[in-house]
């Protein structure tokens, strides 16, 4: 495929969180309708995509797994820039046509700010969970897929290995996030890679359900959903 930008969709583990991504797709579709939308999908629940909602499907070797975006992300079909998505988003404005002009010339990933009250966990002794995972742009190059490609790896060792640290150091807890992962490949690993965060009112957009009104002043761009409980830890 020879396409230079587009957004990226995972969905997983059930029926349920296809049809969440479903409607993400067809809300991008609605407010840019010359966006090009690829999905990464288990080939089990391939059944479920509307196609008529995406450009490109992709199954083969997508795991059925919780976290089964940080497979996709360094697998992105884009030539230059990719805009991951979580699939419990909206688009609600048609300022998603400008966002790929957001990122500077120099960053490589491009990412919003989690909001500490709203968070579930995001301070402990020694750190602090600052980067909002659930939607960023990145580009295509070496360094950039070479992280995505060692945060899904990294994820997967902190999740089946030994968890490392004292409970008071730093709780089991951050096991689960995929946040984390990304804070250690920063702050303990050092990857080399520069993070940017989104400079014009970055709350419009990933706005979070449970933000305050106040967080943006310009009108939502994407909005986070919180999706079912019994899907609550692919969205974290």
């Amino acid at each position: 495929m020879n396409i230079d930008n587009g957004f990226l969709i995972v969905a997983s583990q059930t029926a349920e969180y296809v049809a969440i991504a479903n409607f993400c797709a067809h809300s991008i579709k609605e407010y840019y309708p010359g966006s090009h939308i690829t999905l990464f999908v288990p080939d089990k629940l391939k059944q479920h995509v509307d196609e008529s909602a995406f450009d490109l499907v992709i199954t083969e070797g997508v795991p059925n797994h919780v976290r089964a975006k940080l497979y996709a992300l360094s697998r992105t079909p884009y030539k230059k820039l990719t805009v991951y998505v979580d699939a419990d988003m909206e688009c609600r404005h048609s300022d998603v046509q400008n966002i790929w002009t957001e990122i500077g010339e120099k960053e490589d990933i491009l990412i919003t700010k989690i909001r500490e009250y709203n968070g579930r966990f995001v301070r402990w002794k020694n750190g602090k969970l600052i980067h909002h995972c659930g939607f960023f742009i990145y580009r295509t190059n070496t360094a950039t897929i070479d992280f995505m490609q060692k945060w899904w790896e990294n994820y997967i060792i902190q999740r089946e290995r030994p968890w490392p640290y004292a409970e008071e150091e730093c709780p089991k807890i951050l096991r689960q996030w995929d946040q984390f992962t990304f804070w250690k490949m920063l702050n303990e690993d050092k990857y080399d890679i520069n993070i940017g965060f989104f400079k014009n009112d970055d709350a419009r957009w990933n706005f979070v359900n449970g933000y305050i009104a106040g967080e943006t002043k310009q009108p939502i761009v994407f909005y986070h959903h919180t999706i079912p409980s019994k899907h609550s830890e692919i969205g974290l």
